[in-house]
C-alpha cells in the first residue's frame, strides 16, 4: 500500500524546508528531495520537502500547516501520488447533520452522540479525522468548514478544509429544503463524493424496482392511493391491505385494512378497531386520516410470526472497503402487536436463524435460509442503486417471509437509525469498554476507499474495543 501512518508536528523554521518526512517514506516512494504539492481536503500548497531520520512523525512549517488547516498531533495517513508529485494527508471524512449543540461538548448530537463518538474514535485509532458539520458551517468561497471535531473525548468547533468525502445524515425535513439541490451541485463542483444522498420514498423504491424482473418477484402489489377506485380494487383482490405513508418511518401512520363479511375493518397503533359497512365510508375515513399526505396501498402478506406477532428481517447492506455491496448484519424483529414489528413500536430483536426456527406457521416444507435472505438483500440493493440517481453506501433492507417460504421486500431505508435503541441488547453494554458497531467499521472502510486510502484485509476489525471514560 502506498500510504504510511504519521503524526504532524510543527517546528521552528530555521531552514527553507517546509516539510520533513521520515527517510523510510522517501525510500518507499522513491522520492528525492524536491518541491511537491501537499494536499489536505480541498486545500493544496507547494512545499519544499526533505528527509529526516525520525520515523512516525512529519515536521511541518507552521505557515504551511495554517494554509492547509492541518491539525497537529493527530494520527493521519500520508499517500504519495508519483505521477502528480502530490502528497495527500487523510482520510478526512465529513458528516453532514441538521443540527448540533456546541455548548454541550460531551453530547452535542443528542441521542446520536455515541454513534459519532464511535466514528471519530475508530478513525483516530486507524489514522484519519472526522468533522461533523451543518450546511451553514460551510464557506464554499473560502473552501473551509467550521465544524465539530472530537479531541480528548470532547467535541470542539474547529476550522478545516472541505472534506475528501461527505456522509449525509441530514433529517428528512432539512434534506427537502431548497438549499439542498444547490448544496449537492457544489459538492460535485469540488469533486467531493457525497453518499447516502437522500431519504428514499417508498413509492420511488417500488417504481425503481418493479420493472426489474429479478426484483419484481419480491415486491408486494402496491399502488399510489389517489382515490376510491384504488381502494376498491385493492380490497377486491386482497382481504388485507396496508395503507402506508410514502415518506413514513418507524411504523408511524400505518393503517391495516381488512375486508370482512359485514364490510371493512381498520386497525392502527394506539386506537381501537373501527368498522365500516361500505367502501365509501372507509374511503372517507382514510382521507381524513391521511390528511392530504401521499399514501400507498400495499398487499397484506401472510407473514410468519409468533402468536399474531409479525416477524420481519432487517438486513443492513453497506459498501465495503472495495466499494462493493456486502451484508454487515441481520436481525429479526418480532412485533409487539399484529400491525408493525418496529422496535420503536415495542418490537424486540432476535437472531435471524432463531426466528426462522421458531416462527410460523409454515404452509409448505419450503423455508428460506439466512443465506437466502442475505442473497435477496444484496440483489435488491444492487438493483436499487442501478435505478436511482445519486450515490448510496448503506441500505436497511426490510424483508418478510410468508408462510409458503416466499421472501418479500417490505421497505428500504437509506438512513438506518443510529441511536442506541437500534442496537441489539447484547451490544449495548453499560460499561467503559464497548464493542464498536460493525456498521461503523464498514462505513469507515468505504469512506477511506473514497478518500483514496483503501484498507487492506490484514486483520479482522469487527469486535475491536475502544476505551470509554
Amino acid at each position: 500500500m502506498s500510504y504510511v501512518p504519521t503524526v504532524l508536528q510543527s517546528y521552528d523554521p530555521k531552514t527553507d524546508n517546509d516539510l520533513y518526512l521520515p527517510q523510510a517514506c522517501l525510500r518507499k516512494w522513491k522520492l528525492d528531495t524536491s518541491t511537491l504539492t501537499v494536499q489536505f481536503g480541498s486545500k493544496t500548497a507547494c512545499a519544499r520537502v526533505t528527509g529526516m531520520e525520525r520515523s512516525g512523525l512529519t515536521l511541518i512549517r507552521p505557515s504551511l500547516a495554517h494554509t492547509l488547516h492541518l491539525p497537529m498531533g493527530v494520527p493521519l495517513l500520508a499517500r504519495y501520488y508519483a505521477s502528480q508529485q502530490r502528497l495527500v494527508f487523510g482520510p478526512y471524512l465529513g458528516v453532514l447533520v441538521s443540527r448540533y449543540n456546541p455548548q454541550s461538548p460531551a453530547a452535542p448530537f443528542g441521542p446520536f452522540t455515541s454513534f459519532f463518538d464511535e466514528i471519530a474514535d475508530v478513525c483516530l485509532r486507524r489514522g484519519g479525522i472526522v468533522c461533523v458539520f451543518r450546511m451553514q458551517d460551510v464557506n464554499w468561497k473560502q473552501q473551509i468548514v467550521h465544524g465539530m471535531v472530537r479531541h480528548n473525548e470532547k467535541w470542539r468547533q474547529t476550522v478545516l478544509p472541505l472534506p475528501q468525502c461527505i456522509y449525509n445524515r441530514l433529517s428528512r425535513k432539512r434534506e427537502q429544503s431548497e438549499a439542498m439541490g444547490e448544496w449537492i451541485e457544489r459538492c460535485k463542483e469540488f469533486n467531493i463524493p457525497f453518499f447516502n444522498e437522500q431519504f428514499l420514498n417508498k413509492w420511488h423504491v417500488h417504481t425503481a424496482l418493479e420493472n426489474e424482473p429479478a426484483a419484481a418477484e419480491h415486491l408486494p402489489q402496491t399502488v399510489c392511493y389517489s382515490g376510491l377506485t384504488d381502494l376498491k380494487q385493492m380490497l377486491e383482490q386482497h382481504k388485507t391491505v396496508y395503507a402506508k405513508p410514502a415518506n413514513g418511518s418507524m411504523g408511524r401512520g400505518i393503517i391495516r385494512l381488512r375486508r370482512t363479511a359485514g364490510g371493512y375493518q381498520t386497525a392502527r397503533l394506539g386506537s381501537a378497531t373501527r368498522s365500516f359497512s361500505s367502501i365509501s365510508g372507509l374511503h372517507r375515513y382514510l382521507q381524513n386520516r391521511t390528511n392530504g399526505k401521499p399514501y400507498l396501498l400495499q398487499q397484506g402478506l401472510p407473514l410468519i410470526g409468533i402468536q399474531q406477532r409479525p416477524a420481519d428481517f432487517r438486513v443492513l447492506v453497506q459498501k465495503n472497503r472495495k466499494g462493493e455491496w456486502a451484508v454487515t448484519s441481520m436481525v429479526a424483529r418480532l412485533g409487539q402487536n399484529s400491525i408493525v414489528s418496529n422496535v420503536s413500536r415495542g418490537g424486540v430483536m432476535i437472531g435471524a436463524a432463531q426466528a426462522l426456527r421458531v416462527c410460523g406457521p409454515w404452509a409448505t416444507g419450503t423455508r428460506p435460509t439466512v443465506a437466502t435472505l442475505r442473497s435477496v438483500a444484496l440483489k435488491l440493493s444492487r438493483l436499487l442503486e442501478q435505478s436511482l440517481s445519486g450515490r448510496y453506501a448503506e441500505f436497511g433492507v426490510d424483508l418478510g417471509v410468508d408462510i409458503r417460504g416466499r421472501v418479500w421486500l417490505l421497505e428500504v431505508n437509506s438512513k438506518p437509525s443510529k441511536t442506541a435503541s437500534a442496537i441489539p441488547e447484547a451490544a449495548r453494554e453499560d460499561s467503559s469498554v464497548r464493542r464498536v458497531r460493525p456498521s461503523v467499521l464498514r462505513m469507515l472502510d468505504y469512506a477511506a476507499y473514497l478518500c483514496g486510502f483503501p484498507r487492506t484485509a490484514k486483520r479482522k476489525q469487527t469486535g475491536k474495543k475502544i476505551r470509554r471514560r
